[in-house]
This record gives structure tokens, sequence and C-alpha cells, in this order.
């Protein structure tokens, strides 16, 4: 049985540390004669619920594109980048985000029950299929076979991929990245906007029906849905919007949440271009994703960075020949005691990109260095860096 009450969840680190002892005042008041020991068995009673939930949406068709996100420090003098690394979800943002999508589930589903031509949902309508298919070309000439007729089968594959003996860890990022470019944003809409419950369908989570109900701090269309709950657990037969109003904030909403994760992409292109600008030059692993008559494009795999590599910027006098999409073969002539060198570059290749800031706003230059100079180079590993960890 459903019930709608207005609660608190905290975790507190809970997961991660089940048996630490909270010193005094870290923790809100408990009351009710509970411990925070209580706390963290009734925390981890649900951690153990959400990996059964987790595993029950994945076999149902859920997909997660789980891809590189990379995060700043900042200098606390003046708020420009000090440092980055690659975000990793911790077991406490699993646990919240499997309630979470249930708690908008379960409201999607009473703002239907009770609005039906007016309530705010969410749709995804899955990836564009002229970039999906272009995508399968490249996975093809990559020496992937992706079976892609539905977003089960496509994690399923990438399942493999990413968990596949003595695979690079590499290939699953490279995969997860040309395949999240296939994907359409998800948008919101009224629920009378459509002539069939089918149409309401999310792609992504597999779901016949999705809201967003959890996080009216920061999104709009959350607060249009729990104005509308509230009306609904008031006894309110009308909602407090009518269609033409929730229509037309849903697509206000649409638009500003493109404009959001453009700001935001772009805000992460900024910082690093003002972090690389301090630095001589980062040597960071890579993995080749695009062959092009005149450059190499390469994935920074720690921070899911597409670089494109120019032959001007490899080195001087550089032999660069290439069959497009395909390889690419650079000679390097002798220098100082360095004898002339040459390495074949193919698709999915792992090599070494040296990133440096352009002179243009935004714009990063990437090198390859010598082959025979690898060894010197100080270049980060990704032993224990894994696809499913970012």
């Amino acid at each position: 049985k459903q019930w709608y009450q207005r609660r608190v969840a905290i975790t507190a680190g809970m997961i991660e540390e089940p048996d630490r002892d909270f010193e005094e005042g870290y923790l809100p008041e408990i009351h009710n004669s509970f411990t925070h020991r209580d706390l963290s068995k009734k925390i981890n009673i649900l951690h153990s619920i959400a990996k059964i939930l987790r595993k029950q949406r994945k076999e149902s068709g859920a997909i997660s594109i789980q891809q590189c996100k990379i995060k700043f420090s900042l200098n606390k003098e003046n708020s420009m980048p000090s440092g980055l690394g690659s975000y990793k979800s911790k077991e406490s943002n699993k646990l919240i985000e499997e309630f979470m999508l249930k708690a908008n589930v379960s409201v999607a589903e009473k703002l239907i029950e009770h609005y039906p031509d007016n309530a705010i949902i969410r749709r995804h309508s899955g990836p564009k299929e002229n970039v999906l298919k272009e995508t399968k070309k490249v996975l093809e000439r990559m020496g992937i076979e992706m079976d892609t007729t539905s977003s089960k089968m496509m994690q399923e594959a990438l399942n493999l991929l990413q968990h596949a003996p003595n695979q690079p860890t590499s290939v699953g990022l490279v995969v997860a990245s040309l395949l999240a470019k296939c994907m359409s944003l998800a948008t919101y809409h009224s629920s009378g906007e459509f002539d069939s419950p089918t149409d309401y369908f999310h792609y992504g989570l597999s779901m016949e029906l999705y809201t967003h109900f959890t996080s009216p701090i920061r999104r709009y269309p959350d607060l249009i849905a729990h104005r509308q709950l509230q009306a609904i657990l008031e006894g309110k037969k009308i909602g407090p919007m009518d269609f033409d109003e929730v229509s037309e904030l849903a697509e206000l909403s649409s638009q500003k949440k493109y404009a959001s994760k453009l700001a935001s992409d772009k805000s992460g292109e900024l910082f690093l271009w003002l972090f690389l600008r301090e630095q001589i030059a980062m040597h960071e692993p890579a993995s080749v994703v695009d062959i092009g008559s005149e450059s190499i494009d390469v994935l920074v795999l720690r921070y899911g960075v597409q670089v494109r590599i120019w032959r001007d910027y490899i080195g001087e006098n550089i032999e660069f020949q290439a069959k497009e999409k395909h390889w690419a073969h650079i000679t390097w002539p002798a220098e100082g005691d360095k004898k002339k060198c040459s390495k074949r570059y193919e698709l999915l290749d792992n090599v070494v990109v040296i990133m440096k800031a352009g002179k243009q706003l935004f714009k990063i230059n990437g090198a390859l260095p010598r082959p025979d100079s690898t060894d010197e180079l100080h270049v980060p590993n990704l032993e224990g860096f894994a696809s499913e960890d970012v």
C-alpha cells in the first residue's frame, strides 16, 4: 500500500562505514530513543533493497551509460581551478538514486490518476536514429558488434564489453562515450498532450510513466509536481494549473534544462582551459576514437574529454599518412641522440596525449609524444579505475 507524507532522509556515510561511531554534534538530533547505530542498521537494510531495485531495473531494460565526469577543486582566494579529478559515484548515491526513482514513479502514477489531462510528466524518446546509425558504423570499424534494437539489448552489450575478461578498461569508456552522444534529451510535458499512455514512455529508464518530484530546490517541474500532489492530498478535484499552463511551463522547462546543460558543458571546458593555462603540459592516458586525413581524435580516459590532435602539433618535420576513419602512420625524424622512429595508430589504440591550453579561449591543443620517449613521461595509470566506477 502506498502512502504519501513529507519526510527527510540522511545517510551520513553510514553505508561506507556502517560501524562508525559518530562524534557528538555530527548528526542532527535523533528522537524517540533511537541511536545512530539504529539508523545505520535501517539505512543498510534500505541499501540492500536498493541493490535489488537496481538489478530489477536493469533486467527490465533500463540503460545506464556511465561516463567519466570531470570535477575541479577551486582556489579559495580567487575561485580559479587549482586541481582536477573524476567524479565517482558512492554507494550512498546509488541508494538515494533508486528510492528517488521510486518516489518519482509513485508520484507520476498519483498525478495521472487524479489529473489525467494536465499532470506534469518527463518523457524520453530514445536515441537519435541517424546518430545511432553512424555510431554503429564507428563501432564496427573498431571491431565491435552491438545490438541497438532496444535499451535492454544495448545495456547487455555494454555490460559484456565492460566486464569481458582481459578487456581493457578503455574499451568500455570509449563505447559508453559514443553511445551517450546518440541519446536524445528527455523532455517535460503535460500528460494531455498525448493520445495514448504508451506515449509517456521513458526510454532510458524503461518506465511507462515518470516525472520529476524529488528536487524542487533546483528544478521548477518538481515544484509543479509538488503543488499537484499537495492539491490531491487536500482532496481538490481540479489541479492548481490547467492543461495550457502545465504544457507551456513544461516546454519552457525543457528549453531551460537544455540551456543549463550547454552552460554546464561549456563551464567544464572553460575551467579545464583555465587549469591547463597554468600548467606546462599534462600527460594523460587516452584512446583513439577517430582518425581524419590530418588529425587523430582521442578520448582522455580519466576525464571523458575528447581532444583533437592535429598533425602540426605533433612535431616538426613529421610524416603523417592516414586512411581516414581507419588508421594513421606517423614518422618522427632523428632528433639529438634519438633515431628516426614511426608508429601506426588505429581505432581503440591506447596512447598518451600531451594536453596544453591553446591561445584561443576553450581551445585545448593535443599532441602525441615520440614512441621512443613515452617512458620518460609521468603518466597516471588506470589501475583500479573501472568504467563502472564513474
